[in-house]
């Protein structure tokens, strides 16, 4: 009988496990591994770890903690906005990112050197130069010449306060998993843990955007695993790998037999926002506004609800309950409404869990979803039901979603996504959902892969075959070596 590979999981924080237990993938890991969880000691001893069910702590042969101090984590952090500054140039997305930070939310001209870029710099002036200060010190680690000895001072000191390399030797795996939202102190010492030990590495983003929208990597792993081939391009460029060191395995929630919602279930129209300020959403919400008040009897009978993102900021909390208060055919999302979301860290795993499947059927039930530039077109094409984008192009500021389409790498795919449609201005957007809402249908995702990766093995099995990949590699170089 073969012997089962060992995989080391590594997690920041829990929050990175839910989706993958939630669609059983560590359990089926399980049938052909032995899964051993690293999780920070503070999550450890905390007390959602103490409250979650057996079911989830039964995902995995052993949980093993490792020290995960302040230090280590501040200077992750320091080193991911550092390193956004150091190769912004490099890559849109990061561009796109450094704007943002010093501009969005200020009505900033998306061509800001313009002269009416510049005037409205110039109303704003005293919270752009807030903005400023606080990121100098992010800017001054991030010039060219201090990023060379300030990271590798940096990466010792991760490595130094995080308790991974000891780990890998201790439970000696065949490969080591981590999981990444960015990159955090834990990921850079675990890819570090993995290349000293000898022991492949593979990184997993958890969700689309994660391999790409946030920072380059410091040291790279093994293998990459993201959703798409396009990201295979993109992540290839941003990093610095080679494409064969990065694979398209799709997302744990868009599985091998994803049933296509069926027409007849459709009774929603369902909005999606994507950015914590609900109020950026105000031009198009008020474009789907006029179009329902054209009292067509086709688009009385379907509800309108409104998702935006979840957020615990009081002040778009407020503004979300009077827009809906003022715009009679919206309701808001009931899970938004009670901070009941499943991306929500707060709850229990059996509250987020029931979260994302109301969640799921919500999306089951949407006519057309109308979703700025998050994993809910992914997730709603997944299901084939169409999508439209509205990025409006007219005026558009830093930090709308034309910007950040024309920014961000890894929305560029839904230009060629098989049902997506983007809305470039009101006109479009309206006869793309007078359409859809007069008629009603689904269109079947392309699963080339190009943009939804989804083929007849389980999202485990892929994500076994990229462990054997690697195994096979490492065991070819040890022959020729």
């Amino acid at each position: 009988m073969a012997t089962k590979k060992k995989i080391l999981v590594v997690a920041g924080n829990l929050s990175h496990l839910d989706q993958f237990v939630i669609h059983g993938l560590f359990k089926e890991l399980s049938d052909s591994a032995a899964v051993i969880l690293a999780l920070s000691q503070s999550e450890f001893e905390g007390e959602r770890w103490a409250k979650l069910p057996s079911e989830f702590k039964n995902s995995f042969e052993k949980v093993v903690p490792y020290k995960y101090d302040s230090k280590s984590k501040k200077t992750g952090s320091q080193l991911g906005e550092a390193s956004t500054f150091r190769y912004r140039n490099s890559s849109s997305g990061y561009m796109q990112r450094v704007k943002n930070k010093y501009f969005a939310g200020l009505q900033i001209p998306s061509r800001w050197k313009t002269i009416r870029g510049l005037l409205a710099i110039f109303r704003s002036f005293g919270e752009v130069c807030a903005r400023v200060v606080n990121e100098l010190p992010s800017l001054a680690r991030g010039s060219k010449l201090f990023f060379w000895f300030w990271s590798r001072v940096a990466v010792s000191k991760i490595c130094k306060n995080c308790g991974l390399a000891e780990l890998a030797v201790q439970q000696s795996p065949d490969v080591i998993v981590v999981l990444m939202q960015r990159q955090a102190g834990f990921v850079v010492a675990a890819i570090d843990a993995g290349a000293r030990a000898g022991i492949p590495t593979l990184l997993i983003p958890v969700k689309w955007d994660n391999a790409s929208s946030k920072s380059p990597l410091v040291k790279k792993p093994t293998r990459m695993l993201v959703y798409n081939q396009q990201l295979v391009e993109v992540c290839s460029h941003m990093h610095k790998m080679p494409t064969n060191s990065i694979s398209a395995i799709g997302s744990v929630e868009v599985g091998a037999k994803r049933v296509i919602a069926a027409t007849s279930q459709s009774k929603n129209l369902v909005l999606i926002g994507s950015t914590a300020d609900a109020s950026s959403s105000v031009p198009w919400l008020n474009c789907v506004s006029d179009v329902l008040s054209q009292k067509s009897e086709s688009k009385n009978q379907i509800k309108t609800i409104w998702r935006p993102y979840p957020t615990g900021d009081s002040k778009s909390l407020s503004f979300m309950n009077e827009f809906v208060a003022s715009h009679k055919q919206f309701e808001l999302d009931d899970d938004i409404k009670r901070g009941m979301s499943h991306r929500a860290q707060s709850i229990s795993f059996d509250d987020i869990s029931a979260a994302y499947f109301r969640y799921c059927e919500l999306l089951n039930s949407a006519v057309v979803v109308v979703s700025e530039g998050t994993s809910a077109i992914v997730d709603a094409r997944a299901r084939g039901i169409p999508v439209i984008f509205p990025a409006f192009k007219k005026d558009a500021v830093i930090g709308s979603q034309w910007c950040n389409f024309m920014g961000w790498e890894h929305l560029r795919g839904l230009l060629t996504t098989t049902g997506v449609f983007i809305a470039e201005d009101e006109t479009e957007l309206e006869q793309l959902l007078t359409d859809f809402l007069e008629n009603p249908r689904r269109i079947e995702p392309d699963n080339s892969g190009e943009n939804i990766f989804v083929d007849h093995r389980s999202y485990a099995q892929r994500v076994l075959d990229a462990v054997s990949d690697v195994l096979a590699e490492k065991s070819a170089v040890q022959k020729t070596s």
